[in-house]
């Protein structure tokens, strides 16, 4: 018969059951860390060799929820990811004749549940993914409303004039955040001259303008040059984030 100090007394017994606990916490962490769950839109700016949609694979690696790429700002996806990286694919027929995924895009997500995807054309080259693909936080903390969010596309510096009043210079790839000038006429308008930096470094007119300010909605304005025309272009979109509305009980936009 053993001796009574044979057996763990109760302290040790909640240690072990301390450690047990531990482990297994850091372990379900660990596989929540490895996923992202996320609500997100997407805006293509040209769709490219065709593909009007994307999918994102299944737990499987197979072919799971397919994505429209619309050329306006899209409705919520809700998506969940394997990792901190967003991956989209297109489904193709292998060489073995069975449906299969190729990569198309992607790009890290960013801090927030909420994402907006920008799927860009891709750079050329063998191997290059079709889209180039980047995100930004798309919550109301992070992109408020009656904000605008200045996205620089363009290969050269751009800024903004803005009732008179220019902004710094946005590099390019960058993009700033800045709210609706408070000098307005009677409408609530106010002029915005959009200057793309040249080569010789002059400030050259892209778009002269004028913008509306309002609380009500969130405007995207992104500065590119046009790859066919090679000449300065801004696109504007309007957003009023559609989860600002109240949805059906039951329902998350």
């Amino acid at each position: 018969m053993k001796s009574l100090h044979s057996f763990p007394n109760r302290h040790s017994v909640k240690d072990v059951l301390l450690v047990v606990s531990v482990i297994f916490s850091l372990a379900s962490l660990s596989r929540a860390g490895e996923e992202r769950k996320i609500a997100f839109r997407t805006l293509c700016l040209e769709q490219i060799g065709g593909i009007e949609k994307v999918v994102m694979p299944n737990a499987d690696g197979g072919k799971g929820t397919e994505i429209p790429l619309y050329t306006d700002i899209s409705p919520v996806v809700q998506g969940v990811f394997k990792s901190n990286e967003a991956s989209f694919y297109i489904e193709k027929t292998g060489p073995d004749g069975k449906p299969m995924l190729e990569l198309v895009g992607k790009a890290p997500i960013g801090k927030s549940d909420r994402q907006l995807f920008l799927f860009l054309p891709g750079e050329k080259g063998e191997g290059n993914p079709v889209y180039q693909v980047r995100s930004f936080d798309d919550d109301t903390g992070t992109f408020g409303m009656g904000v605008i969010r200045a996205i620089n596309l363009a290969p050269v510096p751009v800024r903004y004039v803005i009732s008179g009043a220019t902004t710094p210079e946005i590099p390019p790839g960058k993009y700033a955040q800045f709210p609706h000038s408070k000098r307005v006429n009677d409408y609530n308008m106010y002029p915005v001259v959009v200057e793309f930096r040249s080569a010789t470094g002059e400030w050259v007119k892209g778009q002269s303008v004028s913008w509306k300010a309002t609380a009500r909605r969130r405007e995207i304005v992104m500065t590119l040059v046009d790859s066919q025309f090679k000449q300065p272009t801004v696109r504007m979109y309007t957003d009023f984030p559609p989860w600002m509305e109240r949805a059906p009980e039951g329902q998350q936009p």
